[in-house]
């Protein structure tokens, strides 16, 4: 993290919470996670850091003290009902459908009596697919921790047109567009892509998730397969959505329609919030990754990184707040699109 960014941290940290919820009564919080784990985690290791459980269960217990945890279920009532929600509340969110929700996460909030929603790409629910991220991940895991031959590095340094010093970041600027050159390199490498998800089985199975909505969790769409939505055409960006809500609600009979974005939802236009809002089978409630600012539309809500193990949940929660006092304070709170 950046110097700045710890400077604002650690001041963020000194005032008091009471001012900073003052912001707005009614306002809600959303921190959001992908993973929480004291194991390596390969498919994750270069790509993002996250916290083990005693940081979770110390964010769970510092939100419980001070906020009130609300459903997925109690956000879209109110949002259809024009109801407030309790003063100072709080609904977790996780991404990806990761098995750790089955294994860590879930029994966790379960212990605790906090309800969460889980946001899943329909493509990778019963590990049928591996995100091409993800193999990116294994791929310079594969690099740092394995001998491969002379050979083998020069064939994949003529395949990516690069050299040894600049190898690990020509990998990473693999895209959603360019995946297919993971496949390729995973070739190279004889890394088995698909024996990983046999034995590793990093996501939720189809009778996971189900067990999870039993159990009174929420879930939403998280679109098929985890692209940049700016990458892709409207007509591309709402088939991704629809099919990842319609696939869920249809298989587990929700009575809801919830989605978050992959990645980012910068660049995205009025056009798709409306046709998704406002259409056939509209969506109830959207959320974009806007460090909490407002939209033009109430049923889009902006999300916050919640799982960085180098910012604890206190400066993590004023941290947000007090940006969004000053981004208030400024005019400049609210997402332009």
């Amino acid at each position: 993290m950046s110097l700045v960014k710890n400077v604002f941290y650690s001041a963020a940290q000194l005032l008091p919470l009471a001012v900073l919820k003052q912001r707005r009564p009614d306002s809600l919080l959303l921190p959001y996670h992908h993973l929480v784990s004291d194991a390596p985690v390969p498919h994750i290791k270069h790509l993002y850091p996250w916290k083990g459980t005693k940081a979770f269960e110390k964010d769970l217990d510092y939100l419980l003290r001070r906020f009130t945890p609300v459903t997925l279920q109690d956000i879209i009532h109110a949002l259809k009902t024009g109801q407030a929600l309790p003063s100072g509340s709080f609904l977790l969110t996780f991404d990806d459908g990761l098995r750790e929700v089955k294994d860590i996460i879930a029994p966790m909030l379960l212990r605790k009596g906090v309800p969460a929603a889980f946001f899943l790409n329909s493509a990778f629910l019963n590990n049928k697919s591996l995100f091409y991220k993800f193999k990116l991940s294994l791929i310079i895991e594969s690099l740092q921790t394995t001998h491969h031959s002379k050979a083998t590095l020069d064939q994949l340094y003529a395949y990516l047109q690069t050299d040894e010093a600049s190898l690990i970041p020509a990998i990473k600027k693999i895209t959603y567009n360019t995946k297919g050159q993971a496949d390729e390199i995973g070739k190279i490498l004889e890394i088995s892509f698909a024996q990983y998800l046999e034995k590793e089985m990093p996501f939720l199975t189809l009778d996971e998730v189900g067990a999870l909505v039993q159990q009174g969790f929420a879930i939403g769409g998280h679109s098929i397969d985890h692209p940049y939505y700016s990458q892709l055409t409207l007509d591309e960006q709402l088939f991704q959505t629809r099919q990842s809500v319609d696939f869920l609600v249809q298989h587990f009979n929700l009575p809801y329609r919830a989605f978050a974005f992959p990645h980012t939802d910068a660049g995205v236009s009025k056009i798709f919030f409306n046709t998704l809002l406002e259409g056939p089978d509209p969506i109830d409630v959207i959320f974009g990754t806007g460090n909490q600012k407002k939209d033009f539309n109430p049923k889009i809500l902006h999300r916050f990184n919640c799982e960085r193990p180098t910012v604890s949940i206190n400066a993590a929660v004023k941290g947000i707040l007090l940006l969004n006092k000053i981004q208030q304070m400024t005019n400049k709170d609210q997402i332009s699109r």
